[in-house]
C-alpha cells in the first residue's frame, strides 16, 4: 500500500466526505474504486467535457434519440396520452 496527498477545497472534502458516508463507503475507499475502475476500463469512467452543457445534444442523449426513431420506424414505439389526473393517480 501507499499514500497519496491530493489538494481540494475543503467544502468539496466535507461535502464529499458527507455523501461517500451516506453512501457507507469511506473516502480511501471511493477513491480506490474510482482508480479499480480506471483501471479495469483504461479511462476515465465518465465524460469529461468543456463544451457548454447541452444535454439535449449530448452524444448519449443523440444516440437514445437516434435507438428512438429507430423503434418508430420498426413500429415498435407505441405512445400513450394520459391526462394530467391520470398521471397524479398512478403517483399513489
Amino acid at each position: 500500500m501507499t499514500n497519496i496527498t491530493i489538494r481540494l477545497d475543503n467544502n468539496d472534502k466535507i461535502e464529499f466526505a458527507r455523501i461517500c458516508e451516506k453512501i457507507g463507503l469511506s473516502v480511501s475507499t471511493a477513491f480506490n474504486v474510482f482508480v479499480k475502475t480506471v483501471i479495469k476500463e483504461e479511462k476515465i469512467p465518465f465524460e469529461l467535457s468543456a463544451r457548454d452543457r447541452d444535454d439535449f445534444y449530448s452524444e448519449a442523449n443523440i444516440r437514445h434519440l437516434e435507438e428512438l426513431k429507430r423503434l418508430d420506424d420498426a413500429g415498435q414505439l407505441h405512445f400513450v396520452t394520459k391526462t394530467w389526473e391520470e398521471l397524479k393517480a398512478m403517483e399513489k
